[in-house]
């Protein structure tokens, strides 16, 4: 099942408003990773665990429309396993070999999506799908740089940032 109309509407209103405050928020994460304010973490877990409570990844599943699903070495062995595949056939079949990353999904939607928003893999999904959006972990740059990338894309992760800067308005000179 695609997103429903109300979460496509939803979808397109995210992207919509992040075309428009781009800068700021460029500007927002940078100050994040330079002054690395005391709270951040918990900021953004708490404005994670509020998120989520509003909405329903079944409904949207926008990331693995528009995302590539980063697989490492140990997702590799464990889902050819699972398909009863070498993991060579397993990436030369699923995946493409990235410079920043050990691989990436092939093409998108992810392979792995099925008609009803549901992750056909989900039990043993690649460790960066099991940790998206990674605002619940201790935040390095990378991790900020992904919520960054995806603030356009993800209702959570757009109402997330959100939070977190009416959460550091005071300290943040971009406001």
């Amino acid at each position: 099942m695609a997103a429903s109309s109300a979460y496509r509407s939803l979808l397109r209103r995210i992207a919509q408003q992040a075309e428009r405050d781009k800068h700021r928020i460029r500007r927002f994460f940078r100050w994040l990773k330079k002054e690395r304010p005391a709270g951040m973490t918990q900021s953004f877990r708490t404005a994670h665990d509020e998120a989520f409570a509003h909405i329903d990844c079944l409904q949207c599943a926008n990331c693995c429309r528009t995302a590539m699903a980063v697989f490492e070495k140990p997702d590799i062995r464990r889902i050819s396993r699972h398909f009863g595949m070498s993991q060579q056939e397993f990436i030369k079949k699923y995946l493409r070999p990235h410079p920043d990353y050990e691989y990436l999904i092939r093409k998108l939607p992810c392979a792995f999506l099925t008609d009803d928003n549901r992750c056909s893999i989900y039990a043993i999904r690649p460790t960066g799908c099991r940790t998206y959006p990674p605002a619940r972990l201790r935040l390095t740059d990378e991790q900020l740089d992904v919520l960054y990338d995806n603030v356009h894309i993800c209702p959570a992760v757009s109402r997330m940032v959100k939070r977190v800067q009416e959460r550091f308005a005071a300290n943040w000179p971009g406001t």
